[in-house]
């Protein structure tokens, strides 16, 4: 059969938050469809059960006679009579402000087709049925705008609404294209051949013109990378936000969320302060997966069972590697200088050095476990898991320096990145879990293995502080300024003694909100949301806490908690705070200089 399989949606009501969705289902040899949606999506390593906002399921034959309808799971129906066509209606609840999900209010609608668009199996999988997609804009006259990466057809105006057409090989395409319909502000710029469109929601004081302009050598830094985008076009979508942080990426486009307020106003100076900075980092991550997640990945998600979890061990490579020249490309593209490039080394040395779950969870641990406890973290997960991201970000420097030292600096993570392209992401073939390793051998000559079993297989240390000495820095480390220190910088004014939780202020004292594993305040009998009161004859608040534990003056502490309404008295140990704050000073800035801009010698 070559007819097309038809998907129709249109915000029906805003204020409800519903769109109306049809599925127009051509005749066939099939008797019997089955409709699913996927429980997860691709880049969110998390089962979400999108089938919750599915409502008022019910299927039509061409007579308009209501079929019966029979639900199999909480994500699939059964569908008989199906042989002479079928149209399959519903509606989906859309008020998830994630970039994951759907969202329609009175500035914009949102959605992925992950959590709107029904499979019907009989023609997607094993088919090469075409798929159309119709999409209504009904809010003309609020000069609602169409923003996706969908390749459109054309668009039909009549009676005030706008229908546009769009065409997709397959239902993978289908659900990797988020799209965007409202009030927005849009910018274009083109690099190499590829058109960039910088996406705004609603009305913005942002100084978009300056963002597409410091956006614009990121761009051409990945594209000089991999040699180009195999999309003729690119979007960056951005759900502006009140407080709220986070990106997904897709094969031609980035769904991100980002607090208004964090970005340049027009009135502002060229300085990239730490908020904007984020921003581009982010926009560098998600763009950088255009690459190496949507098109490099591994075996298993080359067409990945969207109904269960799918288990693998890589992401220290498709997380870490990003995670590392999401900023990095700052650096080399000079939005950044190597001062403030170091200070994001150590913040990430930080991070790494204050979880103690690294010496509890290998990274391909942490990569596989990630659907039940990455994705799930409470109060005390850094006390018994590691960061992907986190690990595998200082893996990948640790391996440039590697590759480095054992080439006599002819090879870097930039070549590998680049065979990682041509051999896998340009043929489509999945990453098996040695991929590293196998093409250092073949192409480079160099067995990593020894290197990456310990890396990436144990939970020993990497040797960082004696590692970057080859790249121009030097590793300090010092304790904490306040529970807000983040690291990256030195500083003379530091903790004298060890409380071990963070914290903040609530009604009479602080709540507990999360501690440290064998940390003084463990050992003083208390746990996660007790409400500290106080230490010895003082009243504690977030101001004052660390002050009077830095001058206790005996080996121990009475401090006072309230738990569940219960007065409980606990004795603190007074101890040395722990040196778990990484900053780099830069010894060499000339060597520095040169591994940022990724030299080699040829």
């Amino acid at each position: 059969m070559t007819d097309t399989l038809t998907y129709h949606i249109v915000p029906e009501n805003l204020a409800e938050h519903v769109f109306n969705v049809k599925i127009s289902i051509p005749a066939s040899q099939h008797d019997v469809i089955h409709l699913s949606l996927p429980a997860w999506m691709p880049g969110s390593y998390m089962i979400r059960d999108f089938c919750q906002n599915i409502h008022q399921l019910e299927a039509l034959s061409p007579t308009n006679e209501k079929q019966l309808i029979s639900q199999i799971d909480k994500q699939t129906w059964l569908v008989r009579n199906a042989a002479s066509g079928l149209e399959i209606r519903y509606q989906v609840y859309a008020f998830d402000l994630s970039v994951r999900g759907a969202y329609l209010f009175d500035e914009y609608a949102f959605f992925n087709g992950t959590s709107t668009f029904l499979e019907v199996k009989e023609f997607t999988e094993n088919s090469t049925v075409p798929i159309s997609v119709q999409i209504v804009n009904n809010q003309l006259a609020r000069n609602w705008q169409m923003c996706t990466s969908l390749k459109q057809q054309s668009v039909v105006e009549s009676q005030g609404h706008a229908t546009h057409y769009f065409s997709c090989d397959d239902y993978q395409e289908l659900i990797d294209h988020p799209v965007l319909l409202g009030v927005v502000e849009k910018h274009t710029f083109e690099i190499a051949g590829t058109r960039f469109h910088l996406v705004f929601s609603g009305k913005t004081e942002a100084d978009v013109e300056r963002i597409c302009n410091d956006l614009k050598p990121i761009c051409k830094h990945h594209l000089d990378l991999f040699n180009g985008l195999p999309e003729k076009d690119y979007w960056f979508i951005t759900l502006l936000c009140e407080a709220g942080f986070g990106g997904l990426e897709h094969r031609a486009s980035t769904a991100l969320m980002f607090p208004r307020f964090h970005l340049p106003m027009r009135c502002e100076s060229d300085i990239i302060p730490e908020q904007y900075q984020q921003f581009l980092s982010l926009c560098s991550h998600e763009l950088f997966h255009a690459w190496n997640v949507k098109r490099i990945k591994p075996e298993i998600m080359i067409s990945p069972d969207l109904s269960s979890e799918q288990y693998m061990e890589q992401l220290w490579i498709f997380e870490g590697f990003t995670s590392l020249y999401d900023d990095l490309s700052l650096a080399r593209t000079k939005l950044i200088n190597a001062q403030r490039y170091a200070e994001i080394l150590g913040e990430n040395m930080t991070r790494m050095n204050r979880t103690q779950g690294r010496h509890k969870q290998t990274v391909t641990q942490s990569s596989f476990e990630a659907w039940s406890k990455f994705y799930k973290q409470d109060a005390g997960s850094h006390n018994h898991i590691v960061s992907y991201y986190t690990k595998g970000t200082i893996i990948a420097l640790a391996l440039d320096i590697t590759l480095r030292q054992l080439s006599n600096n002819r090879y870097s993570l930039d070549q590998l990145m680049q065979l990682l392209w041509s051999q896998y992401g340009q043929t489509n073939t999945g990453t098996a879990n040695d991929v590293i390793q196998t093409l250092c051998k073949e192409h480079f000559n160099i067995d990593i293995s020894g290197f990456l079993n310990i890396a990436i297989y144990t939970t020993m240390d990497l040797p960082i502080d004696t590692m970057v000495q080859s790249i121009g820095l030097t590793l300090n480390l010092r304790s904490r300024t306040s529970v807000d220190d983040k690291g990256g910088k030195a500083s003379k004014e530091t903790f004298k003694h060890a409380f071990g939780a963070s914290y903040k202020d609530q009604g009479s004292g602080v709540v507990l909100q999360t501690m440290s594993d064998g940390s003084p305040i463990v050992q003083a009998g208390a746990q996660i949301g007790d409400v500290m009161i106080a230490m010895g004859q003082w009243q504690v608040n977030s101001g004052n806490l660390q002050r009077l534990l830095d001058n206790q003056q005996t080996s121990t502490v009475e401090i006072t908690l309230l738990r569940q309404g219960r007065i409980i008295k606990g004795t603190l140990p007074i101890q040395s705070a722990i040196y778990d704050t990484v900053y780099f000073t830069i010894q060499n800035p000339i060597l520095f200089d040169a591994w940022i801009a990724g030299t080699v010698t040829l």
